[in-house]
This record gives C-alpha cells, sequence and structure tokens, in this order.
C-alpha cells in the first residue's frame, strides 16, 4: 500500500485549482518537457495577505496520456469531439501556523485528488462537466464543476476565458476552513463549515517562444461561498490567483522524435541505462557539494543504496549537446536504529554533458537532476535537519542529482567496458527554501555522498 501511495503521489507531481494544469495548446505531442509555475494567490485566511508558490515540474503531452505538473490523466475521443479525463491532481489549500500566525496550533495540508470530466467541443466552446474525491482521506469530500471556455488562437499566443461553476462538500470546506472542538480557543470558536457552490471567472493564455519555449499567464477571481466566508478564520469573500507557468521542450532530431511519439504503443524502444549506487548521510550545504567540498564518507552515518532505470529522451537542450534522461529509481534507506528501515521513490529529469577537451581519451560526463522524492517515511538525521526551521518535516520533496562519472572501457582500456560509467552522486531532498505548499512549505532538506556504477542497456 505504501508504494502504491509513493507511485500515486509521484504521478500527480510528474504527470487547487487546474488553472495551467492541463496539457497546454500548442504543446508538440510525444515530447517531454521542463519548466516551474509560480503561483500568486489572495489568501482567504484572516493573518494572511497573499501566498506565493513556486514549484518546478515535468511535463508530457502524448496521443491519451498527459503530465501536467501536478496533474496526470488518460484523455480519449469517445465520439466526434467528445472526450473522458480521467485524471489525478494535487489540490492546494491548507496552512500550516508558520504561514499563518493567526492559526496557532492549527494545519492543513493539501491532498492528492482523482477523478472524471467529460469534455464536449461545440462551435461556442468547450463545456467540462468532472467530479473528484480525495484520494488520501485528508478532507473526506468530494468537489464538482461545470466549466465553459473557447480558445482564440492570434498567430504564436492563444487566449482562453473560462466561466466555471464549481461546487465543494460541507467535508472538503470543514477540512479547509473549519475549527475542530480541540482547536478551538476565544475568539477561535468551533466551526463547521456546510457544502458550498462558487463561481470562478478567469482568463488564461499561452504563447509559444521560438521553437521550443512555452510561456502561460492565467488569471482567475472567485466569489467564495457563504458558508466559507462565515468561518472565523476566513477573512473575506472573494479569492483572486495570478499564475505563471514556464516550459521548455526537448525536441530532438526527427529519428529520435519518432521513437518518442511511438512511445505509448512501444515504449521500450529508445536508449536505456541503468544505475547501481550506495553512500552515506552527509551533513553540509548541497552547493559546498557541488564544489566537491564535502565528499568525506563517515560510515557511523545512515547508509543508502538505489537502483535507477532511465531512457534517454533528448540529445539537445536549451541549443547545447546534453543527453536529457527520464530516470526513475528506488532507494532503501538504513537507519542504523534511529527508526525502521524504509523505501524512497523517485521521479526525475536528468542531463549529461560530455564534451570535455579530454573526453576523446577518457569520456567524462556532469550531470544534473531534479524531480520528485516521496519516502514512506521522513529520513531522521533529515527530521533533525528540518525541524530546526520549520514544525514540521513532509515525505515529498525536491529531487536533486548532481554527478561526475567516466567511461570505465576508457580508464581501463576495456573494450568491453566502453557501455559503462564510474562515479560519484549527491543525492539531494530539497524543500525549496519553503516555497511550495506541496513540500509543507519545509525549509531544509537532506543529503547523501554516493558512488555508483552505471551502464547503457545493449
Amino acid at each position: 500500500m505504501k508504494a502504491i501511495a509513493a507511485a500515486l503521489s509521484l504521478c500527480a507531481l510528474c504527470f487547487t485549482h487546474p488553472a495551467l494544469a492541463e496539457p497546454a495548446p500548442g504543446a508538440t505531442q510525444g515530447v517531454w518537457a521542463t519548466g516551474f509555475t509560480t503561483r500568486l494567490q489572495a489568501s482567504p485566511y484572516a493573518g494572511e495577505d497573499s501566498r506565493l508558490d513556486f514549484l518546478p515540474e515535468i511535463y508530457y503531452t502524448g496521443e491519451q496520456w498527459y503530465l501536467a505538473g501536478t496533474e496526470a490523466g488518460w484523455l480519449k475521443e469517445v465520439d466526434d469531439g467528445l472526450y473522458i479525463d480521467a485524471f489525478i491532481r494535487y489540490r492546494f489549500g491548507g496552512y500550516t501556523e508558520d504561514q499563518v500566525s493567526d492559526l496557532a496550533d492549527m494545519r492543513r495540508t493539501g491532498t492528492l485528488e482523482g477523478g472524471v470530466q467529460v469534455i464536449k467541443h461545440t462551435g461556442f466552446g468547450e463545456l467540462r462537466l468532472g467530479a473528484a474525491h480525495d484520494l488520501l482521506n485528508r478532507h473526506q469530500g468530494y468537489s464538482a464543476s461545470l466549466q465553459w471556455q473557447k480558445d482564440w488562437v492570434f498567430n504564436n499566443v492563444t487566449l482562453t476565458p473560462i466561466v466555471a461553476v464549481e461546487h465543494d462538500s460541507a467535508e472538503v470546506n470543514t477540512y479547509f476552513y473549519g475549527v475542530k472542538n480541540s482547536e478551538a480557543e476565544p475568539g477561535r470558536p468551533a466551526y463547521e463549515a456546510g457544502s458550498s457552490t462558487r463561481l470562478r471567472l478567469g482568463l488564461e493564455s499561452w504563447a509559444r517562444l521560438g521553437k521550443a519555449h512555452l510561456l502561460g499567464l492565467s488569471l482567475s477571481h472567485t466569489q467564495l461561498g457563504r458558508t466559507v466566508s462565515d468561518s472565523p478564520i476566513v477573512d473575506g469573500n472573494q479569492r483572486t490567483e495570478l499564475t505563471f507557468n514556464y516550459r521548455y521542450e526537448f525536441l530532438n532530431n526527427p529519428a529520435s522524435q519518432a521513437v518518442n511519439q511511438a512511445a505509448e504503443s512501444d515504449w521500450l524502444k529508445g536508449e536505456w541505462e541503468w544505475r547501481l549506487a550506495g553512500g552515506y548521510w552527509k551533513d553540509g550545504n548541497f552547493i559546498e557539494m557541488i564544489y566537491l567540498n564535502n565528499m568525506a564518507v563517515d560510515t557511523n552515518d545512515t547508509a543508502m543504496v538505489s537502483a535507477f532505470l532511465s531512457k534517454k529522451i533528448s540529445n539537445e537542450a536549451w541549443n547545447l549537446p546534453i543527453d536529457v534522461h527520464l530516470t526513475g529509481g528506488l532507494v532503501r534507506h538504513f537507519e542504523r536504529g534511529g527508526q525502521s528501515d524504509f523505501n524512497e521513490y523517485v521521479v526525475a529529469l536528468k542531463g549529461y554533458f560530455n564534451r570535455f577537451p579530454w573526453s576523446h581519451i577518457i569520456e567524462t560526463r556532469v550531470g544534473f537532476g531534479y524531480g520528485f522524492s516521496y519516502g514512506e517515511q521522513v529520513p531522521w538525521q533529515e527530521t533533525e535537519n528540518v525541524l530546526r526551521k520549520n514544525l514540521n518535516d513532509s515525505r515529498m520533496l525536491q529531487y536533486l542529482d548532481y554527478s561526475w562519472d567516466v567511461n570505465l572501457g576508457d580508464l581501463f582500456n576495456n573494450e568491453s567496458a566502453k557501455y559503462c560509467y564510474g562515479g560519484y552522486s549527491i543525492h539531494h531532498r530539497s524543500g525549496i527554501f519553503g516555497q511550495t505548499d506541496v513540500y509543507n512549505r519545509v525549509d531544509g532538506g537532506s543529503n547523501w555522498n554516493t558512488f555508483y556504477v552505471q551502464c547503457k542497456v545493449r
């Protein structure tokens, strides 16, 4: 069950409010992309004026499957102009005492929702009818929506006005805006919210700049329901949100792109690599470690071993000769009695550069990857580090991977080892300085010095 929960969590982040979460208009089919989303929202909570959220993301738009930052889904045309969209998504919302001082001893977090919507393309626009339910049993409720939108295309720019009627069950509203009896205090009475229906107006825009860059901008305004605005922890009855999204598409040469576009029907094609690694936790700054200033290993610290499998998805990034891989990994943590051992699951993009002046003698690669890490538990040494600065930790954090390796065939003058590399990498979990609700606003993380062997699948 832990592995299933991890898979769902990672899919929603690598596959709130749905602004800019779905496949972008004009996104290249069969191509992976990297980027980020920044959200600025007027907070509905008393004691908090606004909230800024920043999250690096991964994207993919296929014939049926899509991955759009915090949402992933399966979109299928079942009749002329009629589509079914089955999705999972991260629902932004909630707060911690770190964020809102007026809500001392209270905490609510976002959750993972799964749902289905029916989409009908008509001559006057697109109609969407959908519903979603909590998959993690945090709010234990459901939401539903009816939405109209229409794309207007002007050269490389697409404008999409949106009108939506959205409904949240009483369980949803009580979780995010209610006050439990145990949380009640003078000036903050216990409160149980009812169901609510609200109107949301929005405008989205997408622009393609050059060959591989996509920019998205979304503005929305929501009129909150009375049961929400009457809550003692809510200040106001309106919410405005501005969202900015940047995406860079990994566009290959024609031969490579043909392979990737066929991936949904024959995903085994292409160039694959596997990696086995092992190492120890290291107390230190990730930036300092990048400069190889903190490579010492203490075998008394907690340890980890990992196995990764990756597929090459591009041989170019930002007009540079960088090989880009989509990678997934299973990590086993050995906690040395601090707590029980556990698994960590990783999904990431990683780029490799090997055009060094000496690479014709000994091929050398430097690599950098980012993605998402979900632990069945939080490493205990990470917890100690994080709780020095935060009131909570998070199983889900940003994953960073920095590595140097050399071709073993070149190093040992052995032709049979030409397909393998040996090297050093930093396995890093990061809350990206408390910049996102997805990671519970955690500021901090953890590092492991690891050594690995990585080979191409022949």
